[in-house]
């Protein structure tokens, strides 16, 4: 067993345990020897967080020993309303033996529910953590008053606070935050302790207020080249532009720069860069950036995907509100610069800088940053990897996720050669040129579907691409890790052609060596059909090191539903082995990401889209990378619990068939689930034969009808009317009544259409009403004789207003069974009997239909209803959908009871078991407990509505959680299981084998998902040791690296970053090994069945602050 420690809680043991009833409430008297009990506790007076020094109270009081004349009281406990317990009076009571002897507690016991066993100590409360907004506003007066003082002179106007002995008028000062306890200075004084911070703003003081001034208008110059030589000029000074102006964090500042041309190496390019300055052009700069100002807007971009147009205007806005002039427009310089920007960083970490052959020596795909869980011979592997047995041969599976976004919309904007692509295919974008051939060649090829569940091939010809250079990116990323591939993504020109899907990812996997690779893309079932052929027809530069047998087609879980029957089980990971508890939805997740750079990389031209996109997955691939193995552990703990549970479910369910069906038949079942794993061809182990689907009333009426006529053929028929023919009409009656009352109900005022509505399928029923009696009078002569004058009226004398309400009396409305017998012809009873069954098998069949229909319905709303309109609409489907539920749930109840009253109880009650209200729910979801059915309507009453923000993935409907989730955790409510039949029945054996293939299944793919988590925290580690190993080899002089020829300031920088980089590398790689090498042998000791193992406890960060940070967004 493994626990997650997320904070340190305090053990207590005993009766004074913070897990307690939440009905009974102890404290002790003042004289220690009498325990007092409080019965009415509100919950409200609990809180979820222990109080410091109530703990440290706690604490104390659990290890001192008892003296009777000490003064120590539980005063922490709320006295209040509290009865005595003659029964502590004793000298040498004990508080548990009180508690057990204790009646009302044991008939507390009783009544109470599992979640009312449980207490928490209430933390005292405190306004600056609980409303610390609240405590903010009596201080607001202040705040605004001080805010108001930093606009004077704060009293500092005395003296100048330059240089020492200084005379000057002190009339200026600094605005910026490490220079603003400066004070005041005279005009000198503040140019000269700016010498070397040209881009803070100052202000200057008129007589009674602050106004905007220039350091350059003040006569600040920055000379460049002498950083070496402080204090000293350069005696060949070069001005630079009049107008040149340098971008920052701050603003937009103009600036006097003199360049040094003492040094003919030394251009103004190199004197620029080498202040942190980035030039926009390399010859004769007039703007420039700050490193600092490209370093910020890169993080602000790629995280928050912040447009360059708003971070730009952003700065623009800020200069002109403080020196209320017009400022000169950089914005497409700043753009420029951004641009160069992004391509120099992606090279610098890439190491080209170190390479003899430079920049111009990139590879394809080598800027790309690698998953370092996944796969990857000679860099994580071990020795002989591809030499494992075949069972284990998945631990080095390499797996992928191929999908298609089309919010990545790209316009004819530009041009490739106003904005050329720079580094075209050198990191996650496929390169352009063979890409664009490979396409020409395709033009015309229709792409056809015989899958009728997924439409993304048909609506690739019906998408609107006028004035769209692309109509959406294709990507490939790692399938368990959610990694963007190198060369793993490309633009779609026409929807998800198939031409497009095969040129990414044979690009993506060329000259790769892996035993075997599993794809999952939502259309793998049309994809992989004429995949080997498409190969034919792609550069024969593409070397493809696979089998047909080397790569397995799959369909992501979510998408899976949406297909055909026949694509549930060939192409799902919940039966494929070696595939663990992989779900391979992870690249939706990182469209998710991506797509909010939808709208600026929408009008950018080809060269800058490109380069974005690429700065914009490999920022994604390296956040992932930081916290990869907190998320993998964070499985690993709960792949060994699911583990654990599925393990035990199939060893007990195994052996209780190997008891009833025999080891035989058992390993006869295994030996067909290998046999369908060689070949999908075969009969499919996962699938039931049988057709549950049928409507069972409709082939009862059939059978009926057919034994109705032999015997009428048999001349054993005297009626004119067949019995089952007058039940039908009965039941089907029956059905109209409650239509009408459902209708009345739902209704409340009726319009005057509803009325015309309502008059009309009043007079229905009244005609319907009237043919049955007739019939009922030959099918039920002696009805007269058991009922009673007021049952009569039913039938004498209907309530023409209310036809709904009449009641029908057919033989299960009789309650005894004489007066059926004696009121009835011959076999009507057992006619009802048969069709009563039958409709209740509807009924659930029905109930069932509607709560798949209603979890299809709410995945859809969530993911792609928007707006007021369209969550109304939604809204109204979901309240149809609930209608056709609850109506075939009062159907069901009424036929069981129907049935109960035929045939009494008997084994048909296994299979049409009472229905309750926590019964009817869908296959993935769980009834709500009372907290949370409290905590829901809470919420509905604060904002009016039934979205819950807070619940994340659960989605709440009428007192049920919808969960998504899978085979592989699924808890059925009674309502989805098999009804019992009888062990000569084939079909028993059939639903037998498939439940005992589906949870060996379930058990199997745990264990794989254990070995995986396991293996993939340890190729961490070595990839990260590999990737140390390969930073030491790129120091100046090594094999490929530039030599000892270049500047010495140079050949420390380029070493520097070597080893910065390596010394990251190696501590990661220590850090993983230490922190999960306990987590990691735990697991393997669970697989292996250990005895007595021990239960561990490790540290997982539950990421906690993100939650905070959202909890706190949302109180504002």
């Amino acid at each position: 067993m493994v626990k997650t420690k997320k904070r340190k809680v305090t053990e207590l043991e005993g009766w004074d345990d913070y897990e307690t009833s939440t009905a009974t409430h102890f404290s002790m008297s003042e004289d220690h020897r009498r325990l007092n009990q409080s019965l009415d506790v509100s919950s409200d007076t609990y809180s979820s967080d222990f109080d410091d020094n109530l703990e440290e109270e706690w604490n104390e009081l659990q290890n001192m020993e008892y003296d009777p004349d000490s003064n120590i009281g539980l005063d922490f406990f709320n006295d209040d309303h509290t009865l005595d317990n003659d029964l502590a009076t004793l000298q040498d009571f004990s508080y548990l033996e009180s508690i057990e002897r204790d009646e009302r507690l044991k008939d507390l016991g009783i009544t109470q529910e599992e979640d009312a066993a449980k207490v928490k100590i209430a933390r005292r409360p405190n306004i600056n953590s609980d409303a610390p907004l609240r405590a903010w506003l009596p201080f607001r007066d202040e705040y605004l008053e001080e805010l108001l003082f930093v606009e004077g002179r704060r009293g500092l106007d005395r003296t100048c606070r330059g240089r020492k002995s200084c005379q000057g008028d002190p009339s200026y000062r600094c605005v910026e935050d490490n220079c603003f306890q400066m004070g005041l200075m005279c005009q000198d004084c503040i140019v000269a302790a700016h010498r070397h911070h040209p881009l803070h703003w100052v202000e200057h003081w008129n007589g009674r207020w602050f106004l905007p001034a220039s350091l350059k208008e003040l006569g600040l110059v920055l000379e460049l080249g002498h950083e070496h030589e402080p204090g000293v000029s350069c005696l060949l000074p070069q001005g630079a532009h009049h107008d040149f102006t340098v971008i920052h964090t701050n603003g937009i500042h103009p600036v006097s720069v003199r360049f040094c041309g003492c040094n003919a190496l030394l251009n103004n390019r190199k004197q620029l860069l080498r202040n942190m300055w980035y030039p926009a052009t390399p010859i004769n700069p007039q703007t420039v950036t700050t490193f600092s100002c490209l370093r910020q807007f890169q993080h602000l971009n790629c995280l928050g995907k912040l447009p360059a147009y708003d971070y730009y205007r952003g700065l623009h806005i800020m200069t002109e509100s403080r020196q209320r002039k017009k400022t000169p427009g950089r914005y497409r310089v700043f753009l420029r610069s951004m641009l160069q920007w992004r391509h120099l960083k992606m090279c610098k970490r890439g190491g080209r800088a170190h390479a003899a052959t430079g920049i111009s020596g990139t590879g394809l795909g080598e800027l790309a940053i690698d998953c370092p869980a996944c796969p990857h011979p000679g860099k994580n592997l071990p020795t002989n990897w591809d030499k494992v047995p075949l069972e284990m041969a998945f631990l080095y599976t390499m797996f992928l996720a191929i999908d298609a976004n089309f919010r990545l919309r790209n316009r004819v904007v530009s041009n490739e050669y106003r904005s050329p692509i720079l580094g075209d295919g050198w990191a996650y974008l496929v390169p352009s040129g063979p890409y664009q051939e490979h396409i020409q060649n395709h033009v015309s090829e229709k792409e056809m579907s015989n899958c009728s569940g997924f439409a993304a091939m048909f609506l690739a010809d019906l998408r609107n691409v006028a004035g769209l250079r692309s109509s959406g990116v294709g990507g490939v990323c790692c399938g368990r890790h959610r990694f963007w591939r190198k060369n793993g993504l490309g633009d779609l020109q026409k929807g998800e052609r198939y031409c497009n899907i095969d040129f990414i990812f044979w690009c993506t996997i060329k000259d790769e060596e892996y035993l075997v690779i599993v794809i999952s893309y939502d259309i793998s079932c049309q994809w992989s059909i004429n995949f080997w052929k498409c190969l034919a027809n792609l550069d024969s530069s593409f070397i493809v090191n696979f089998t047909p047998t080397g790569i397995r087609f799959m369909v992501p879980k979510f998408h899976l539903q949406a297909h055909q029957a026949k694509c549930h089980t060939k192409f799902s990971f919940d039966y494929a082995p070696g595939c663990g508890a992989t779900h391979g939805e992870v690249i939706e997740e990182g469209w998710a990401q991506s797509n909010k750079a939808a709208a600026q990389t929408k009008e950018m031209g080809p060269g800058s889209r490109a380069m974005t996109l690429d700065d914009i997955f490999g920022f994604h691939n390296w956040l992932n990378s930081e916290n990869l193995d907190q998320v993998l552990a964070k499985r690993l703990v709960n792949a060994v619990k699911e583990f654990d549970i599925h393990y035990r479910d199939f060893v007990q369910f195994d052996a209780g068939l190997e008891k009833s069906v025999g080891r035989a038949l058992l390993d006869e079942w295994k030996e067909k689930i290998i046999r369908w794993e060689g070949d999908h061809e075969q009969d499919c182990p996962y699938e039931d034969e049988a057709d549950n689907n049928k409507a069972q009333f409709k082939l009862r009426q059939l059978e009926l009808i057919d034994e109705e006529k032999e015997a009428s053929n048999e001349g054993k028929s005297g009626y004119s009317t067949s019995p089952s023919a007058f039940i039908v009409q009965g039941i089907e009656l029956q059905e109209a009544q409650r239509s009408v009352a459902l209708f009345v109900v739902l209704n409340k005022t009726l319009m005057h259409t509803q009325q015309l509505d309502l008059a009309k399928r009043r007079t229905g029923l009244l005609k319907r009403l009237a043919q049955f009696r007739k019939l009922q009078d030959l099918m039920m002569p002696r009805l007269s004789q058991v009922l009673s004058d007021s049952e009569m009226k039913y039938i004498t004398d209907p309530d023409q207003s209310c036809p709904e309400k009449v009641r029908l009396y057919l033989p299960s409305d009789i309650s005894r069974s004489r007066d059926r017998v004696r009121a009835c012809v011959a076999d009507l009873t057992k006619v009802e009997a048969r069709l009563r069954e039958a409709e209740a098998q509807d009924a659930l069949e029905g109930v069932r239909d509607g709560l798949r229909a209603r979890s299809g319905a709410h995945r859809f709303k969530i993911r792609n209803v928007t707006g007021q309109v369209g969550s109304t609409r939604a809204a109204g489907v979901l309240r149809q959908i609930d209608i056709r539920i609850h109506s075939r749930k009062i159907r069901y109840p009424l036929a069981r009871d129907a049935l109960l009253q035929l045939r009494g109880h008997g084994n048909w009650e296994d299979a049409l078991r009472p229905l309750l209200d926590g019964d009817v729910r869908g296959v993935n979801e769980r009834a709500l407990t009372k907290e949370e059915q409290r905590e829901h309507e809470e919420q509905i009453k604060r904002l009016g509505s039934d979205h819950d923000p807070d619940r994340g993935e659960f989605l709440v409907e009428e007192g049920i959680v919808s969960r998504v989730c899978g085979e592989g955790k699924r808890h059925l409510s009674w309502i989805w299981y098999q009804p019992n039949i009888s062990e000569d029945d084939p079909e028993f054996r059939d639903a037998l084998c498939v439940e005992w293939c589906k949870s060996r299944a379930r058990m199997l793919r745990w264990r794989e998902e254990v070995l995986l988590l396991n293996e993939e925290l340890g190729r961490m580690s070595d990839y990260a040791m590999w990737k140390s190993e390969w930073w030491l080899k790129r120091f100046v002089g090594g094999d490929g690296m530039k030599g000892n020829d270049i500047e010495p300031d140079l050949i420390e920088g380029l070493n520097s970053y070597a080893w910065q980089q390596a010394s990251f590398q190696s501590q990661a790689a220590e850090r993983i090994l230490d922190t999960w090498d306990k987590l990691r042998s735990h697991a393997t000791m669970v697989l292996a069945r250990t005895s007595n193992l021990q239960t561990i406890t490790v540290d997982i960060d539950d990421g906690e602050e993100e939650g905070a940070e959202r909890n706190a967004e949302e109180d504002l």
